[in-house]
């Protein structure tokens, strides 16, 4: 048997209407950009000082009080512009903005995107700046440039369409209170129609993402005596359980049948913990596995999959995230595509393994797809996203979303 050093797959598959490209071909980091400073991303109607000025607020997921701060600078920057704004706060004071381009809570269109961002790679990733058409910084292409995008299309759309936007502030890691989308679903923002994330997709050029997978974190607890390890023999040792628990999984978990096929189920064991001294033997042994899984019974299954072939304790921890799966021939998204293709050429559907915010509104069942500018350097030291990306989603949604019915 040849096991996977990092993960195990189920093949699991879901149908989804039409041709799906599910990890297409990524774009060249050295493709060049027409639009190659911040002064021609201004000519062009897109506020370029604006978004440098959102990334230099280094709104890292832990720090509640810098994303509060960034909430209000978009606040006062749309405000400005005429777009309907509210923020509200979760039990712990964290804020989520949402803004409109007429009054209300309810909105046919709802944009879904955040601008928290995860901890810098390297010093001065919180002082942006414009090299060869790409703008660098930590949250260029995750995702604040998204944000920025966003807020254009809203600005540019006040008083001529139904669509609204959240601008989340905990995506990128668990924060103490209720995550900030339900929040605002709590308060009675809810999204009628049909739900667009701005995120980074993959680093996919000019795609339209229409599934992502669900994700939980689970914990494999195996339990002994602890003692002294020059004693081995008075102990009851749990580490190796979890060695020969983790064996069992590795025979047992369904293997994918086509290996270059990743939209099955994932579980990559992440993490182990045992005694707090290496001369410990301790009582309790865990293994972290992070669970990436399209079907709708995931977290139960897994469950109780691990439980009969381990016999250890199993825990999932909640919230967990389902997928999102929509119909691409839903007429919306068949619309927003073909707005697409008459943009850009070579536009593909895809699938994504990573999870977003779309996941907070999987229970309403309402179409939902995923766009990113062309971005590189994702959570790494050469974080960037293309000027001319960011302009051309501008206006690839000013002018969609003032004719979609």
């Amino acid at each position: 048997m040849k096991i996977h050093p990092a993960a195990f797959v189920l093949a699991f598959s879901v149908v989804i209407a039409g041709a799906v490209n599910a990890y297409p071909g990524k774009p060249d980091p050295n493709v060049k950009s027409s639009v190659k400073s911040v002064e021609c991303a201004q000519s062009l109607g897109f506020d370029a000082k604006m978004l440098m000025g959102l990334m230099s607020i280094p709104s890292v997921s832990t720090d509640q009080d810098a994303n509060n701060r960034a909430i209000d600078y978009l606040k006062q920057w749309l405000y400005g512009r005429g777009v309907y704004t509210a923020v509200c706060s979760n039990e712990a004071g964290r804020a989520v903005l949402y803004a409109s381009t007429m009054p209300g809570k309810k909105h046919d269109i709802v944009f879904v995107t955040h601008v928290d961002v995860v901890p810098p790679s390297e010093d001065g990733q919180f002082n942006p700046y414009v090299k060869d058409g790409f703008l660098y910084g930590r949250g260029a292409c995750d995702t604040k440039g998204n944000a920025a995008v966003i807020a254009h299309v809203l600005a540019n759309l006040v008083g001529k369409a139904s669509v609204g936007a959240v601008f989340a502030t905990d995506e990128e890691a668990r924060t103490p209170g209720l995550n900030t989308p339900t929040v605002l679903l709590n308060n009675g923002y809810v999204p009628q129609k049909f739900i667009i994330v701005g995120d980074t997709n993959g680093e996919f050029q000019n795609s339209l993402t229409i599934a992502e997978k669900g994700h939980a974190h689970v914990r494999l607890i195996a339990h002994g005596r602890g003692g002294h390890s020059s004693m081995p023999w008075s102990a009851d040792n749990p580490i190796p359980k979890l060695v020969d628990a983790y064996r069992k999984i590795a025979e047992a978990f369904p293997k994918a049948e086509d290996p270059n096929n990743h939209w099955c189920d994932y579980l990559s064991p992440t993490k182990l913990s045992g005694a707090l001294a290496g001369n410990v033997i301790p009582d309790t042994a865990e293994m972290y596995f992070s669970y990436r899984f399209i079907r709708m019974d995931g977290p139960q299954w897994i469950k109780e999959f691990l439980e009969k072939t381990t016999g250890l304790e199993v825990i999932v921890r909640e919230p967990y995230r389902m997928p999102v799966i929509t119909d691409r021939n839903n007429p919306y998204v068949k619309s927003l595509y073909e707005a697409m293709c008459r943009k850009w050429d070579g536009v593909c559907i895809t699938k994504m393994s990573c999870a977003t915010d779309a996941t907070r509104y999987a229970h309403l069942n309402l179409p939902t797809v995923i766009f990113g500018a062309i971005g590189f350097g994702t959570h790494a030291k050469q974080e960037r996203v293309s000027l001319q990306s960011l302009v051309e989603y501008m206006e690839l949604f000013t002018e969609y979303l003032k004719t979609v019915k």
